[in-house]
């Protein structure tokens, strides 16, 4: 039944004080005077026996069933099969007996799988999850073991044709269910840390991943508030009983970074499991014995790791984007310098203080060193970073750090990078980009791209209001410009790199800055947008063959994206505006925010090539993508590949270089995990083909041979 808390934050206080199986003149009625489990569940999402209004039943009931499980962490009691049943699927034959002592299995030895047990009890909906709570005499619960017996076979989870995933769990509520092909449920968010629940475990859904609505369709149109729905009733949680060692998956001990991993997209099978509810979510909770081993994961070789792509044929360039989760040096133990907003040594050394990448010089070489492995197997010629520190461009700063460890790993000296740097005119304190800790980069090889002039900034819009006399800001991070001289191609190539206001950040539009917007799209957009208008104007403005990447905090089909790509306002049935109180600089922007009135009609090159498999990210379960490549017309005809490498958004946050909630596990050097965002990769075919000079000039001739001397002269 549908619920909200835990079964132990509001705990109705039973304690037990006496190991006695059988409370004095307690004997089971007759098999007429028993009530069947079937008949206290119900067909509907609450018991019958549970008048309207009411969490508990006017009278008790009397029940005998056998044991299919001990509940000893999660939920503390034990679960009642009915063997019998009423042949009616829609009605459960088990339920949990609700018993608060944390040392019941030693107090009741006779109750264990198997065992039938007579009692008397009351039905409650704790907080909707219908659970019996045993009526006591004198600290003795009114119970019976009659007899010992086998323990009842688990009962193939199956999800029926025109029904909900949510509907097969209820009418499943307090039973042991079996976990295999048929079942059909797929991992939609991967094992790791539920701060609600606090503790780990995973989720699953029905026959595929769950996706974003807002990556689908429109934010705030009918198709994405039913997607939205539809997906809250394709989840269930599936977690261990007994609360998860740090590091450790309980019922898959081969759990680890190189051989045992999960993926989003896989099926778990032959796995059992007791249908509960707490936290309002379905949870299917797995008894401490129960555990499968690596080769009972079902997996699709679309879903299992991959290495990455190999350069497109006819590919003479590869630019890539990459979120690389805060890249930090400022840490004493590792020696970088300081970011703008650290006030001294002390804060960047502490927990909550202005690092927010590594805290140790062992985790932050973990970090690096997965962060290079990945980005030298991309072998992008040309790179956008974000959440890079904005810690300088001298020999201390992160970026240069990354650049001399990946530099250090490339066997050809023509596959070196080096990283491009801002005048110091342009730089606060001639030292560091804008006044956030973390800040967008490049990388480029020189042998492949020559930087034509200086790197610019696109300076977007900050908000600056008063809330009850205070006055407040909300920032962004600027979008780095630098052009490139291409051999072969006779058009400049201008990459922009990008990292917008995150959808968890405080702004104007939020109000409390709590309550999460009712059109899906997170907390800011209109202030994306503001920033996505900005980028758009100056972005139509540059020369030649420009492409847009980086992290833009949108799903596909959110506002900010739209208006940088197709959004058509005359035959919008929404229309999206911008933020209010923005500032470009010193210069007032919008003082209140307006309708956008046209899009700039760049090309998402992933969703063109990949459509609805452009997936590069996942949060609370659903897919969807926030990284971008976005090219004007004029790129966008050379582009002739685009993919996501999925290293990090199918797989376990627990993987990553961080050490909470990680225990004593041994980390890998892999690039899975290396981050918590996909990199996007883009091949192109820029150079011009050759012409045949036939009877012409000298002159034109030359021209034509100029890029394949270069060529051999750079190109090992």
């Amino acid at each position: 039944m549908k619920g909200t808390p835990t079964l132990l934050s509001l705990a109705v206080g039973l304690a037990l004080a006496s190991p006695s199986l059988q409370a004095a003149g307690f004997s089971c009625p007759a098999d007429s005077a028993l009530t069947p489990i079937p008949a206290i569940q119900g067909t509907g999402d609450k018991s019958p026996l549970v008048p309207d209004g009411l969490f508990e039943s006017p009278q008790s009931v009397s029940v005998k069933a056998v044991v299919s499980a001990l509940g000893e962490g999660v939920n503390k009691g034990f679960y009642l099969q009915d063997l019998q049943g009423d042949g009616n699927p829609q009605s459960s034959d088990g339920i949990f007996v609700f018993l608060n002592d944390k040392n019941f299995a030693t107090k009741y030895p006779g109750i264990k799988p198997g065992a039938e047990v007579c009692l008397e009890a009351k039905v409650e909906e704790y907080y909707n999850h219908t659970q019996l709570k045993p009526v006591f005499d004198s600290g003795t619960p009114r119970l019976q073991v009659v007899t010992q017996g086998t323990v009842p076979a688990a009962v193939p989870l199956r999800v029926l044709e025109g029904e909900t995933l949510a509907q097969a769990l209820e009418r499943h509520e307090g039973m042991r269910v079996r976990l295999d092909a048929g079942s059909e449920l797929k991992i939609s968010r991967n094992f790791s840390f539920d701060y609600a629940a606090k503790r780990n475990n995973l989720v699953l859904s029905h026959l595929a991943p769950l996706v974003k609505p807002t990556q689908l369709h429109v934010a705030g149109s009918d198709q994405a508030k039913a997607l939205a729905e539809a997906n809250a009733d394709n989840r269930v949680f599936l977690e261990s009983d007994v609360k998860a060692t740090d590091g450790k998956l309980p019922w898959l001990p081969a759990w680890e970074p190189e051989q045992g991993y999960l993926r989003i997209g896989d099926a778990p099978v032959n796995l059992e499991a007791l249908v509960g509810y707490s936290y309002n979510e379905y949870r299917l909770i797995v008894p401490k014995e129960q555990a499968i081993t690596v080769g009972d994961l079902l997996r699709t070789d679309e879903h299992d790791r991959q290495s990455a792509p190999a350069r497109t044929a006819g590919t003479d360039l590869r630019v890539g984007s990459f979120n690389v989760l805060n890249y930090f040096t400022s840490h004493s133990s590792v020696g970088g310098a300081l970011n703008v907003l650290c006030a001294d040594q002390a804060d960047a050394d502490s927990a909550k203080g202005c690092n927010r990448g590594a805290k140790s010089l062992e985790d932050f070489q973990q970090q690096r060193t997965k962060i290079v492995n990945a980005i030298t197997e991309m072998d992008a010629d040309l790179l956008g970073l974000m959440e890079m520190e904005n810690n300088g461009f001298d020999d201390h700063s992160a970026i240069s750090d990354l650049v001399k460890s990946l530099n250090a790993q490339q066997k050809d000296a023509s596959q070196h990078y080096a990283f491009v740097s801002l005048p110091k005119a342009m730089l606060g304190q001639e030292r560091f980009f804008g006044g956030d800790a973390i800040m967008v980069a490049m990388l480029y090889r020189p042998a492949k791209l020559t930087p034509s002039g200086d790197a610019s900034v696109i300076l977007l819009p900050e908000q600056r209001y008063t809330v009850g006399g205070v006055a407040k800001t909300a920032g962004q991070r600027d979008s780095l410009v630098q052009s490139f001289t291409v051999a072969g191609s006779k058009d400049p190539l201008t990459l922009v790199v990008n990292h917008l206001k995150s959808k968890g950040s405080g702004c104007y539009e939020n109000g409390d800055g709590k309550t999460e917007p009712a059109d899906l799209q997170g907390k800011c957009t209109e202030f994306r947008v503001s920033a996505a208008k900005v980028l758009g104007e100056a972005v139509n403005k540059l020369p030649g063959q420009v492409l847009l990447v980086g992290d833009f905090n949108s799903y596909a089909k959110e506002d900010p994206i739209r208006v940088l790509t197709d959004y058509a306002p005359a035959s919008s049935d929404r229309k999206i505006r911008s933020a209010s109180h923005t500032f470009i600089g010193e210069q007032a922007y919008e003082q209140l925010g307006q309708e956008v009135g046209k899009s700039y009609g760049l090309v998402d090159l992933n969703v063109k090539f990949n459509q609805a498999k452009a997936i590069s990210y996942s949060y609370e379960a659903e897919l969807g993508t926030l990284d971008y490549a976005l090219a004007n017309p004029a790129l966008a005809k050379k582009v002739v590949a685009v993919a996501d490498w999925h290293i990090n958004s199918y797989e376990s946050n627990l993987f990553e270089y961080g050490r909470g909630f990680t225990g004593d596990m041994i980390k890998s050097d892999n690039p899975f995990s290396a981050s918590d965002h996909d990199p996007i990769i883009v091949d192109l075919k820029l150079q011009e083909p050759s012409k045949d000079g036939g009877g012409g000039a000298m002159g034109a001739l030359l021209l034509a041979l100029l890029p394949l001397a270069w060529r051999r002269r750079h190109i090992s």
